[in-house]
């Protein structure tokens, strides 16, 4: 980000040169200068100018004012840690210097503000807009900044959780449940479905575990409502997923970033964490006994080939058999180091079929219906070539085919042209296309990251 700060830099240097400049009338007298020539304050205009020719109107001195705000506004963005300094091709480090770019812009058309006082107004109309843009794009940053800032504070939060239980710690489940409540809350408010990763090799084993559980929660978030026994509790599923993985901290990192398959005695030490995360909870959170016998068997399955201890069928609990759908859900929806995030279509038929095939229970596994075929906020490819988010859902379990056909913003023409709004289609109800696939997260980086940066994180 050196760039954007040199440009930073020499945007802002206005800054003083706008404080030194005087104004030349009051911004409440501004409007009546082009509207009446003979106005006295018109002819004080002409006057002014022959002896201050630097002088600027009162709007041009607002909007110069608004301008020097933005910048310093662009200059905390640029000294947040959450936006990314590299070359990696963040999306958010991507639209925040194209937005420098346009204040480059402004910046220039600024520096050439006519001394006459009309000319000088028809140019503050062009500057305006200009402005306006800019106070956009950074609304847009803001949130995209927002989302990532609160995934990293959960999941900040929960690595720590998990660390203080693998140090021997006394940690309260209370501070799970706090957890839990932020994630239920953004899943009562609609907010759409992200799924975060970590790589275990460069954020470290904690974090990986943190994202992943953080991303499961999420998902039961959606999940209980529809269920007559949790829907009265949704706190506890979310906090099962939250301490299920705790044991996975003693798995070395290079073996949960390994990308070949893994040798038999690797997955037997994977296929440990279940045991030694109710241990760890039995130690160090109270009264935790059961909880911990959740947490122990959420990787059974109902045919009997889970682990740890082989159970089958109706020996398996409730909560452990809703974890268990949720968790292999999640799995394929998120990045592996062995792989990337498989599409959401993909992701919910094979889970399905693993309830069909008798491994997870069938009904708790339908309730991935109400994600639907595309979650919300899922970016897809329409069968025209336009590119859309998907912004509702049909009611799945009711209608198949109607889930396969959300309701869409259409943000990328048939010709692969950014539309100035986006366009919101029924694919239900119109024959305007159906959905071909999910686009990738290197996809959405590509197509959307310069408009819609809040989509690719």
């Amino acid at each position: 980000m050196s760039d954007s700060r040199q440009l930073l830099a020499r945007i802002s240097a206005f800054r003083a040169k706008l404080e030194e400049t005087p104004r030349l009338v009051p911004a409440a007298a501004e409007d009546e200068l082009p509207t009446n020539p003979s106005n006295r304050l018109s002819t004080v205009f002409r006057e002014a100018l022959v002896t201050e020719p630097a002088q600027l109107t009162g709007r041009a001195f607002r909007l110069l004012s608004e301008a020097r705000d933005l910048v310093g506004q662009q200059k905390q963005l640029a000294d947040d840690s959450i936006i990314v300094r590299s070359d990696s091709g963040d999306a958010l480090a991507r639209f925040h210097r194209h937005t420098i770019g346009l204040t480059d812009s402004a910046l220039r058309l600024a520096q050439v503000f006519p001394a006459a006082a009309e000319p000088q107004l028809r140019m503050c109309d062009g500057f305006e807009q200009l402005l306006r843009v800019i106070r956009g794009r950074l609304g847009v940053l803001e949130h995209a900044i927002s989302l990532r800032r609160a995934d990293a504070g959960r999941i900040a939060r929960i690595a720590d959780l998990l660390m203080a239980m693998h140090a021997g710690k006394a940690v309260s489940a209370g501070a799970f449940f706090d957890v839990a409540e932020l994630i239920l809350d953004d899943a009562r408010q609609g907010a759409r479905l992200r799924f975060v990763y970590r790589d275990p090799a460069t954020d470290g084993v904690a974090k990986f575990v943190a994202a992943h559980a953080l991303n499961v929660g999420q998902v039961l978030a959606r999940l209980v409502p529809h269920d007559y026994e949790w829907a009265m509790k949704p706190a506890l599923p979310i906090v099962a997923a939250l301490v299920m993985d705790a044991g996975m901290l003693e798995v070395p990192a290079e073996l949960l970033a390994k990308t070949e398959a893994l040798t038999i005695e690797e997955r037997r030490l994977i296929e440990r964490h279940p045991l030694r995360s109710a241990e760890l909870l039995n130690r160090s959170i109270a009264n935790a006994e059961s909880l911990a016998e959740i947490v122990i068997a959420h990787h059974e399955r109902l045919d009997g080939s889970g682990y740890h201890r082989g159970c089958q069928a109706e020996e398996i609990g409730s909560l452990p058999r809703l974890l268990a759908v949720a968790d292999t859900y999640t799995a394929r929806m998120a990045d592996r180091p062995h792989r990337p995030a498989l599409d959401p279509r993909t992701a919910l038929t094979d889970t399905l079929l693993d309830a069909e095939a008798g491994k997870l229970d069938r009904d708790f596994a339908e309730y991935l219906m109400h994600l639907s075929f595309h979650p919300v906020g899922t970016v897809v490819e329409l069968t025209d070539g336009r590119i859309a988010v998907v912004a509702a859902t049909h009611d799945g379990r009711a209608n198949l085919r109607a889930t396969m056909r959300p309701v869409v913003a259409v943000l990328v023409d048939v010709r692969g042209e950014l539309l100035p709004r986006p366009n919101f289609v029924d694919l239900a109800s119109t024959g305007a296309g159906s959905i071909v696939r999910a686009l990738t997260a290197a996809e959405r980086r590509e197509k959307l990251a310069d408009a819609y940066p809040d989509l690719c994180v």
